[in-house]
């Protein structure tokens, strides 16, 4: 009689924790459903609890005309975090004894100007070497840019700038040293230790697993990102956040070390170490209306992959945990940023009007994130060399009472003035952010820079 009672405990609550998770299954397939419907989401999508998958799907089309499905085989640009498999890369050659973090770039890139010989190689993890933003493509485009280059932005380790030139040259360094190109490197060091197989490399637009990017209008955008493009699937991406957390590749010290930040983004996105546990990984990148997210908190971890960006998976993310966590959640609404920004660009004026008009249509438009929408908007305008534009989209944001998100603000004004060269007007906002928020060590950084130069 005991047994059987037991038996019939174990069961109920087996049929209980069945399901509570059939339950939270349902809830999250609602919520992307209904995002999908809305129009915020198109991807795939990975959710897992103590390394449990809670959740798997596969929602929207994987290309503009609307007539292929999405799969799971699909395969996604992932833009900044690929950046993450350079670094791992070099932590790998310092666990090999081939290198150190202080050891001068120039030692291996001696073609370099003189000053390489400033800058360490930690400096490039962490985005703090001094190099501006070039917008070189090849490899001769970034040698030719290097070569004009006659002095830093700043004192390497002074200041951040979150610059591809790091990451070009940290792929250079592992060329050099290995002898290998860098495919050939990130297959045998990284891809295959990490059991990563849905990667296309340098791939041409008629590779069948591609998930080809479109916009909230359904007009093909291209998926060409440059050169040694890298496509993961949702499988993939799950297989390298495994291989990290569980220091597969690189030791739990090399992490910590590659982790460490100045200010900004480490070559891990932003991760955190509390008593020498990984508390959380969490690493964003986009690029031509693709956006992927990778979160792990704990012993939950959250993948998001699309080919049509809204800049919504953060807030997919927050929905989805709170489900897992039995709080309320909300469906995120559609972004300012992405129907104002093309506005602006071809009538600034009409664009602002826009603006102000749908300010009465809070219950379709998220006015939670206008300001990050209005630092995105600025942003994609000083992408396009709108700088004074740029400056009265940022000056809408600095009208707030937030004092955090003026700060901000001050801070890309004064980046859109340094960027016309306008130097007194730089330092002047420049000055405003930093009264603002005094443990901005970027902006102290440039201040410096640019009162030492007059």
């Amino acid at each position: 009689m005991k047994k059987i009672i037991l038996l019939l405990v174990l069961n109920f609550f087996s049929e209980v924790s069945f399901g509570q998770k059939k339950k939270v299954e349902n809830m999250i397939d609602s919520l992307m459903k209904a995002a999908n419907q809305i129009g915020v989401f198109n991807g795939n999508i990975l959710v897992l609890k103590d390394a449990e998958i809670v959740y798997k799907a596969e929602i929207g089309y994987a290309d503009s005309t609307k007539t292929r499905l999405l799969n799971s085989e699909n395969c996604f640009v992932i833009g900044s975090i690929s950046k993450e498999f350079n670094g791992v890369g070099i932590m790998i050659l310092k666990e090999k004894g081939k290198l150190n973090l202080t050891d001068k770039i120039s030692k291996y890139l001696p073609q370099l100007p003189q000053w390489a010989e400033k800058i360490q190689i930690k400096h490039l993890l962490q985005y703090t070497s001094g190099l501006p933003m070039t917008k070189a493509e090849t490899d001769t485009d970034y040698f030719k840019a290097f070569a004009k280059l006659q002095k830093l932005a700043f004192e390497p380790g002074t200041s951040y700038i979150y610059s591809n030139d790091n990451v070009f040259l940290q792929k250079k360094i592992i060329e050099k040293i290995t002898a290998l190109t860098y495919n050939e490197f990130l297959k045998k060091y990284i891809f295959k230790p990490s059991k990563m197989n849905g990667i296309v490399i340098d791939t041409s637009a008629t590779n069948k697993n591609i998930a080809h990017s479109f916009d909230n209008d359904y007009n093909k955008t291209t998926n060409y990102q440059g050169k040694n493009d890298i496509y993961l699937t949702i499988n993939d991406l799950k297989q390298w956040v495994e291989a990290i957390s569980s220091y597969k590749i690189i030791s739990k010290a090399a992490t910590i070390e590659l982790a460490e930040n100045f200010g900004g983004q480490s070559s891990l996105g932003e991760t955190i170490f509390e008593n020498g546990l990984l508390k959380l990984y969490s690493h964003q990148g986009s690029g031509n209306n693709y956006e992927a997210l990778l979160y792990k908190e704990n012993n939950i971890a959250i993948l998001l992959l699309t080919n049509n960006q809204n800049f919504k998976l953060f807030q997919l993310k927050d929905a989805i945990l709170n489900i897992l966590n039995d709080k309320p959640y909300s469906v995120p609404k559609k972004s300012i940023y992405l129907d104002m920004r093309k506005k602006l660009l071809d009538n600034f004026m009409q664009g602002i009007a826009f603006y102000r008009g749908i300010k009465s249509q809070k219950n379709k438009y998220d006015f939670d994130a206008e300001l990050a929408d209005l630092v995105n908007t600025g942003k994609y305008l000083m992408r396009r060399n709108r700088f004074d534009d740029a400056v009265k989209i940022f000056h809408l944001g600095a009208m707030t009472d937030l004092k955090d998100w003026k700060s901000n603000f001050y801070q890309l004004i004064g980046e859109c003035y340094l960027k016309t060269e306008n130097r007194n007007m730089a330092i002047f906002y420049y000055e405003k952010a930093l009264e603002l928020d005094k443990t901005n060590q970027t902006v102290d950084g440039i201040l410096k820079e640019i009162l030492n130069q007059k």
